[in-house]
Order: C-alpha cells, then structure tokens, then sequence
C-alpha cells in the first residue's frame, strides 16, 4: 500500500525543489538568449532542433515540483530526496560554463550531472516503481529523459573540448573514429535502455534516437551521417521492442518467469 502524501509532507524540500526548478528553468532561459547556446561546432554536433529536449524537460520537471503536492505522488519526495536540488544547481552551472565557451569546467560539470542524475533514475527505477500515471508522467518520465540527455551533454562537451570541425572543413581519419565511435555508443546505450526491463525505457531511447537523427540531419560528412542513421535506426528498433511489450503485456505476451529465464550457469 503507498503511504499517503500530504501537501505539507516534506514541506521544506518542495519548497527547495520549486526553487530549484525556477533557477534551473531561468538558467536555461538564459543560455536560449546567448550567442553559441549549443556550443562549439563538432562534427559530433546535432541539428538545433534536438536541444529543444531541454524544454520538454522543462516542462515535465514544473509537472514534478507541483505534483509533489498531491496525495497521489506517494513516496516519491522520498524517493527523489535531496538528489533534484543538487542535480539542479550542477545543470545550472553546466549550463552558463558551457554557453560561455569554458569547455574544460563545462565537461567536468557534464560528468556530474550525468552522476547525480543516474542515482535518480536508477533509485527511482529499483526502489519505486509507477503506481499512477502522475508518477509515470511526472516522475519517471522527466528524469528518464534527463538521464539519457546528461549521457548526450557529455559526449557533446567533450568534443566541443577536444575537437574543431564545422560544416566548411572535411574531417580527419582520426575525427571520423571518434564521432562514430561516439554514435555506435549512443545506439548500444539506447538497445541498453530497451533491454533494461521487459517493457524497457522508451524515453531514453528515445532521446539518443533523436540526437541521432539529429547529427544525421546536421553534418555533411558521409561517413558520419550514415553511421549516425544506422544508429537512429538500431535506436529505433530498440524503441519498437519496447513499445510492444508495453503494449501487449496485458494480452498474455510474456519472456517467461524469473526462474526461467535464469542462466544455467550460475
């Protein structure tokens, strides 16, 4: 039985997440506003368009601060803790680091964000399961987005360090690897979030998916853009997989039992 949640339950740490959210939600605003808001031009680089997975974060994380009002978000304060203040405030300044070129700090920071928001999603994953569908959509769903956008922002901050390319110069050997190396990466996390749990993690494949088409859409470079759609199409399958077994889990469709499908081997 989920325990109750009264609005003033935790009241201190709402109140901390609401203005946790509007310093996070302001300092995105701010980047929005800056001149080179998506960072250095890589060969890595995806179109602009999937930088609006920030806003659709947004938008969820303000469903998050005021549906831990309602009875119905049932541990999840507890669950989330302390962790959404923190994670916050080090997005924030990842934010203004990286739209000021500091590409050295801005990785740094990118690296732990992309920490602090693992301990969400997998304590959420492991220790509170969705009851309702506010904790699907308010919860669950926000930060499985920014667990797979974090992973993004890293691998964007560290080309935007180590590397220089734009869509006036040819890359080299060594930058093709890297950016494919890159892309098979993000394709392999995205069979990962699909093959997590039956149903697996649509959100976050499908956030790497879209990065993917992205850097297809933006670079000019052959070898670079097909890898990235094989990627997007690997992502997409992945996607696909875990829609199904969404969808068809109430009609019988099953991978077995725990015990079945345990290794022979111990």
């Amino acid at each position: 039985m989920p325990s109750t949640n009264h609005w003033n339950d935790h009241l201190p740490l709402k109140i901390v997440n609401l203005l946790t959210f509007a310093f996070l939600f302001s300092s995105n605003i701010y980047s929005a506003f800056t001149p080179h808001s998506y960072g250095r031009d890589t060969y890595f680089t995806p179109a602009d368009y999937v930088f609006y997975t920030w806003t659709i974060i947004d938008v969820l994380l303000l469903g998050f601060v005021i549906y831990q009002f309602f009875d119905d978000s049932t541990d999840i304060v507890h669950g989330i803790g302390w962790r959404f203040p923190l994670i916050g405030v080090l997005n924030a300044i990842f934010v203004h680091v990286f739209v000021t070129r500091h590409y050295i700090v801005a990785l740094i920071f990118a690296i732990l964000v992309a920490s602090t928001v693992s301990t969400a999603y997998y304590t959420l994953s492991a220790h509170y399961p969705a009851r309702s569908i506010g904790d699907t959509v308010f919860v669950h769903l926000p930060f499985s987005l920014w667990h797979a956008w974090s992973i993004v922002l890293v691998l964007i901050s560290a080309f935007a360090l180590f590397t220089h390319g734009n869509h006036h110069t040819h890359p080299s050997v060594l930058s093709r690897i890297l950016v494919v190396a890159a892309e098979a990466f993000l394709a392999l996390t995205a069979i990962g979030y699909a093959f997590r749990s039956r149903e697996g993690d649509v959100a976050g494949a499908a956030v790497l998916a879209f990065t993917l088409y992205g850097i297809y859409d933006a670079q000019r470079d052959d070898v670079i853009r097909y890898c990235a759609l094989a990627g997007f199409i690997v992502s997409l399958l992945s996607i696909v997989k875990s829609l199904y077994f969404t969808f068809a889990g109430d009609r019988g469709v099953s991978l077995g039992t725990d015990d079945e499908r345990r290794p022979l081997v111990a």
